[in-house]
């Protein structure tokens, strides 16, 4: 069965037409042998040309397909249906009135009156055929993929007239039910449009697409919390007298031993039920050995991220190594939060429920938080992600190397993770400057003066700094 591509294959980074382009030429790989695709650009808007040879001739012909990402994934079926028919038409003339009848489709009379019902099945289809951003096949045994189809599109699917015939009046009226300015009013605009694309309904999209889905509307209590606020919550837990009936030393501790982790290395809630190697050693795809993070001469500690959780629920960004965030304030920080004898908790789905099971880490992480970080102001576990970002900051990290280990783009580490900088931490930050490299260009700048400019200072420099050698003499 030959496979369908979507732009979720394309790298999350890209957005808007230079998501597009990738996607376009990822397809373009796609196309059975003989036959091409080519971009058409036009004062009306950008189409797809069908490029293949008809007897001596190699032709460029329209195949009634945009240049959208449904557009795209049409062409692609319809150039494979043209490669068929090339070794099967012996006459010119009979293969270009097939051509109009089964690519053009210029005989075909469309049915306007299909069903809310009817699309909804179609959008499911494609999306279960489609591929997730880390260009794995959807799978709906999935529970994570299950909750993504019900989030992003089901949810605003099940608010509409089923029976009724696919109109913009009925759309509207589910958009207009969400606040505007909302992250939900622009998901369901978007939901709205896509239902459109996989009917071919292009009068409707372009309505739709006239539609304002900035999003204006955010979460303001984004919580923050410092490390020793943290050190004192996790002490405070710990603390309880053996004959309280609260009193569950091995369950406690591995919650902290979960909250922990994230302060380390920054990991979401359920990325540390992913982790593959708290007590074996992982064996990369590649032959290369990484310790257990308990193995006592384990002194990388490097986190090794799986694709999926002990639930069979996929991790966001999937597979990736992590490694540890220590700020220069506390040295010993893996020592202190137990992370080498550290085990996780045991947890029970007790649902067969897709949207259950995928929300299940952080729901019973909330829970714990809820209980025992209410003293001091702290309940969102994602707050510890954020603090690590912070802890590798005061640690001298690039900001290359986090963004890698936290697993999200550089830009999102540098302007949205900032906005949950403590006091605290921001004094931090400033005050033990002293106890982290200077700037690579003042470090060169001091070179200079100091007049050490040859080959084994340029070599020192850039093993301290972690550059190539010709980027300290381009500074210099």
């Amino acid at each position: 069965m030959r496979e369908t591509f979507t732009a979720a294959n394309i790298e999350s980074h890209l957005i808007g037409y230079e998501r597009l382009l990738a996607l376009f030429k990822e397809i373009q790989k796609q196309t059975p042998k003989g036959v091409g695709l080519k971009r058409e650009v036009k004062t009306s808007g950008t189409y797809i040309l069908l490029q293949f040879k008809i007897g001596d001739k190699r032709t460029a012909k329209a195949c009634n397909c945009d240049f959208t990402e449904i557009g795209i994934i049409k062409a692609l079926e319809k150039a494979q249906l043209v490669s068929e028919a090339l070794g099967k038409f012996t006459s010119e003339t009979e293969f270009l009135a097939w051509y109009d009848e089964t690519i053009l489709e210029k005989n075909i009379v469309k049915n306007d009156l299909i069903t809310f019902s009817e699309a909804i099945k179609l959008v499911e289809d494609n999306y279960w055929n489609s591929y997730t951003r880390k260009r794995q096949k959807r799978d709906r045994n999935n529970p994570s993929q299950q909750s993504c189809w019900y989030e992003v599109y089901y949810c605003f699917y099940k608010l509409l007239p089923i029976e009724n015939s696919v109109n913009l009046t009925d759309m509207m009226a589910v958009i207009s039910s969400k606040e505007r300015g909302a992250k939900s009013y622009k998901l369901c605009t978007c939901a709205m449009k896509k239902l459109c694309e996989v009917i071919g309904n292009d009068k409707l999209r372009d309505e739709l697409s006239k539609i304002n889905v900035t999003q204006t509307k955010f979460k303001e209590n984004l919580q923050s919390v410092s490390l020793d606020d943290y050190l004192r919550f996790r002490d405070s837990v710990l603390d309880i007298p053996f004959k309280d009936k609260r009193y569950n030393f091995e369950s406690r501790n591995a919650w902290l031993f979960v909250f922990s982790m994230q302060v380390v290395y920054g990991l979401r809630v359920n990325e540390v039920f992913a982790v593959q190697n708290i007590d074996i050693p992982f064996k990369t795809k590649d032959g290369v050995t990484i310790p257990a993070l308990n193995a006592p001469s384990n002194r990388d500690m490097v986190a090794v991220v799986g694709d999926e959780t002990n639930l069979g629920t996929t991790t966001k960004t999937g597979y990736r190594l992590a490694i540890p965030l220590i700020p220069p304030t506390y040295p010993d920080l893996i020592g202190k939060l137990e992370i080498k004898s550290g085990k996780l908790p045991n947890i029970n789905p007790e649902s067969n429920n897709p949207e259950t099971i995928a929300k299940k880490h952080a729901k019973e992480a909330h829970t714990r938080l809820v209980k025992w970080g209410q003293q001091i102001g702290f309940t969102q576990t994602h707050a510890l992600r954020h603090l690590a970002n912070l802890n590798g900051m005061m640690a001298g990290i690039p900001l290359e190397k986090r963004a890698m280990s936290l697993g999200h783009s550089p830009t999102m580490n540098d302007t949205v993770y900032k906005k949950r900088q403590t006091t605290k931490t921001t004094l931090d930050l400033l005050t033990q400057s002293t106890n982290q490299a200077i700037p690579l260009q003042s470090a060169v700048a001091i070179a200079q003066q100091l007049g050490c400019t040859d080959e084994k200072s340029i070599k020192l420099l850039a093993a301290i700094y972690n550059v190539s050698e010709d980027q300290i003499t381009k500074t210099m």
